[in-house]
């Protein structure tokens, strides 16, 4: 019988965890032992190369997140973790991206500090996926405004560009839509990224809401329990 796509796609990205993941501790143990030899130029150049690493690494991840949801064997693992050391970090992995374009990208929290129960790598997933869509979708020299706060026992996420935007004429078929409009584009991985983020998110007891309008940018909110 032949294999199912998914499956197929499954089984493909699994494959390929192993030398991505291999490539990517190569690039480290190199910037790490050789650190003191190389100039700027060149640190800067195994940087990149070390972070577009990632960023395939979390493109094979979101197939495969996207199966596991899809087989009902989505799980998540919460724990106490600070969100805005999670979009720290994801801001600093997906620099490159940003970099690439020449965009800033702002960040605002309301406290020192905020923290949830939620499975630290989904929502890692789910962030890196809402930059890099807000960047493929942005022009050169824009700006990308990330807010983070903490209102009534839930932790607010919102992302803001000033991208294409697109017309929302029914919101419960928004995800949908930002599919459709990354196929025709053949933008690669941004449609399933937002798809991945509403299933996470939805994992979460949270909820994800966009605003958008054509030529003014868009706003994509999301939101979880402490």
């Amino acid at each position: 019988t032949p294999i199912a796509n998914d499956t197929f796609i499954a089984m493909f990205t699994h494959d390929l965890k192993t030398p991505i993941n291999s490539g990517i501790f190569a690039l480290e143990m190199l910037l790490k032992d050789t650190s003191d030899n190389l100039n700027d130029y060149q640190k800067e150049l195994l940087t990149d190369i070390l972070s577009a690493s990632k960023y395939m690494k979390r493109l094979t991840e979101n197939a495969l997140c996207k199966f596991k949801a899809d087989s009902g064997k989505l799980v998540l693992n919460k724990e106490h973790c600070s969100i805005k050391e999670i979009v720290q970090n994801c801001i600093e992995e997906t620099k490159y991206i940003l970099n690439e374009k020449k965009q800033k990208l702002s960040f605002f929290c309301n406290k020192q500090d905020i923290c949830a129960n939620a499975d630290v790598i989904e929502i890692t997933r789910v962030i890196n996926n809402l930059i890099s869509n807000a960047s493929k979708y942005s022009p050169k020299n824009s700006e990308i405004k990330i807010t983070l706060k903490n209102l009534k026992e839930k932790v607010y996420f919102e992302i803001q560009d000033n991208g294409c935007g697109i017309d929302l004429k029914k919101l419960d078929k928004a995800f949908e839509q930002y599919v459709r409009i990354a196929n025709s584009q053949k933008s690669a991985g941004t449609g399933l990224g937002l798809y991945i983020t509403k299933l996470i998110i939805d994992a979460h007891n949270g909820n994800v809401k966009i605003k958008s309008k054509p030529n003014k940018g868009t706003q994509i909110i999301f939101y979880i329990p402490e």
